[in-house]
């Protein structure tokens, strides 16, 4: 008998042994990752607060035990998709696990995606979108977005002359964009486009081709511009002592600084105003490493391979203190701003 209770007991020990080992073992094959995320461009707000939201998560992801490390790689020459390509091999020679790459091309990628693929490097694209197989894009519908903004320009001008201050050439929002606009300029034969140029999603370049403009000496109406520029745009008409009707404005503190204050004044000026949330890059780091954990998203939560952040703020001056209020406390330099939650990014998933 007691034979039989010693056999029982050391049999315990050994499975309970195993039991701790085969733990081990699969702590050791469930690899925290390391994150690579190049980011294409920096040096705007815009740039500054999405790569403050990319740390925010991967700091929050570190302190948990979700990763073992991320890097943030910034382009030297902004935009350009060469050297974000050079940037992406260097993540597949230091051996990472993921890439979130906010893309410079829709296409001049998909071959060094293919090599990181080929490595079992998981990648994801943010903000705009590539066309290369197997990779999850997560951005705004950039076609949709930009189109809101400028039908009610067209609707609330009905006529005159607009000028166009656009982001990044070559870049896939940005490209998106200008088609929306020109697809809705063709529904309002009393518009006119007099300019178009490329203010590099940056407020001090918005400004000096807006001022370049304005001293043509034509007459403007209107503006049809992005997120990050505005501001710089409505400050070029204000140094010339000028001011269009209707344009649309930064969904940040500085311009709605001016605007309330144009209000306040009884200008004859017009603003709408919808975020591009910075923090879509945060957003695609959590819907990243629910992929990369092996997790399937829920049918029909993708388009085209594709998850499409809804942003559902669009301000004008009849809800203008909406926005106000969200703003009027914060630094000159901010833009609203939103993350999705790691329960909102889970509830995607099946």
């Amino acid at each position: 008998m007691t034979k039989a209770r010693n056999f029982k007991k050391i049999m315990l020990v050994v499975s309970i042994c195993a039991l701790f080992l085969l733990g081990l073992g699969m702590q050791a094959f469930a690899k925290l990752p390391v994150v690579g995320i190049s980011t294409g461009s920096s040096g705007t707000s815009w740039r500054t607060i999405m790569i403050n939201s990319l740390e925010q998560v991967g700091n929050e992801y570190k302190a948990a035990g979700k990763i073992a490390d991320y890097k943030i790689v910034n382009n030297v020459v902004n935009g350009d998709a060469t050297e974000q390509a050079n940037i992406i091999r260097d993540f597949i020679a230091q051996g990472v696990d993921i890439i979130l790459v906010n893309p410079n091309s829709p296409t001049a990628l998909n071959g060094v995606i293919k090599e990181a693929q080929e490595e079992g490097i998981l990648v994801v694209a943010f903000d705009a979108t590539v066309t290369a197989p197997d990779v999850v894009n997560v951005t705004l519908d950039h076609y949709a977005w930009h189109q809101k903004n400028v039908e009610w320009i067209c609707s609330t001008l009905q006529k005159g002359n607009l000028i166009q201050i656009y982001g990044l050439e070559g870049h896939p929002a940005n490209i998106d964009r200008m088609k929306a606009a020109s697809d809705v300029l063709k529904k309002y034969p009393d518009i006119k486009l007099i300019a178009s140029t490329s203010g590099y999603w940056d407020q001090t370049k918005a400004k000096e081709v807006a001022s370049q403009i304005i001293a043509s000496g034509q007459q403007i109406d209107g503006v049809i511009t992005q997120d990050g520029m505005a501001y710089g745009v409505l400050s070029a008409f204000l140094d010339a002592g000028k001011l269009p009707k209707v344009m649309f404005g930064d969904p940040g503190t500085a311009f709605f600084k001016e605007w309330k204050r144009l209000r306040d004044e009884g200008a004859e000026f017009k603003a709408c105003a919808q975020p591009n949330p910075p923090g879509i890059g945060g957003t695609a780091f959590r819907i990243a490493l629910q992929l990369y954990n092996g997790k399937k998203f829920k049918p029909g939560v993708l388009k085209d391979n594709t998850y499409f952040y809804k942003v559902s703020m669009f301000i004008t001056d009849e809800n203008f203190e909406e926005g106000w209020e969200l703003l009027k406390d914060k630094p000159d330099d901010y833009l609203l701003n939103e993350i999705m939650s790691e329960e909102e990014v889970a509830a995607l998933f099946e």
